[in-house]
């Protein structure tokens, strides 16, 4: 009995090691331009996994400091990095910021696909309680993978983290965002390319435990 139970011990801190080391992969580098009449002509780079949206990562420049963070949606949790060398992209972890998620009575729609000047076009269209939240015009490529993550999560502020199901698989090439009090946005993918990176968070995270949540910004 007592074999048994050292044996359920041992098998306990191995699964428990194992879920306190976080591993993310990520196989895409997407680079883009994303501008609004405050903030004209900024350049961005975001890393995905293409078979799982729940997380990306964000590289930036602050001061005279490059960074990254990893966005954890299904864990609400923020993980920050400084990279000290950006030719080969080696990620120092800083610290894990944690957050409550504010949920929002959205809902969305698609238009029919259409071809305008031999580019493909869509609509997608947010509700709120039936009003127009804001209207985005995609142009689009078909792609055998579905790509609109890209766009999603790095332009489409505060509904990011939105579940959003695509009539099809594709990749959003350029975009125009118009939200009722006049706002615009811009967007325009520049580069996509494949990459093989994964990163690993330390097993014990010191964690800055926050309660503010993720306001609607418009």
């Amino acid at each position: 009995m007592k074999t048994h139970q050292t044996t359920i011990s041992v098998l306990f801190m191995l699964f428990f090691n194992i879920c306190l080391s976080q591993n993310y992969k990520f196989d895409k580098i997407a680079k883009n331009s994303f501008s609004t009449k405050s903030f004209p002509n900024q350049e961005r780079t975001d890393l995905f996994n293409s078979k799982d949206d729940s997380y990306h990562m964000q590289i930036y420049n602050r001061n005279d400091s490059l960074l990254s963070r990893i966005f954890d949606t299904k864990k609400n949790q923020i993980h920050y990095f400084n990279i000290q060398n950006s030719d080969s992209l080696k990620f120092y972890y800083l610290n894990t910021f944690s957050y409550e998620k504010k949920s929002f009575d959205y809902t969305y729609e698609f238009s029919d696909l259409k071809t305008v000047e031999d580019k493909n076009e869509i609509v997608l269209t947010i509700f709120n309680k039936n009003k127009k939240r804001a209207t985005y015009k995609l142009k689009i490529k078909e792609s055998d993978e579905n790509f609109f993550p890209i766009f999603k999560l790095t332009s489409m502020e505060p509904w990011h983290f939105m579940k959003i199901v695509t009539p099809l698989n594709f990749t959003v090439i350029e975009a125009k965002g118009i939200f009722p009090d006049r706002t615009r946005i811009k967007y325009k993918l520049n580069s996509l390319e494949n990459i093989d990176l994964v990163i690993k968070l330390p097993e014990k995270l010191v964690t800055e435990q926050k309660t503010n949540s993720i306001k609607e910004l418009r």
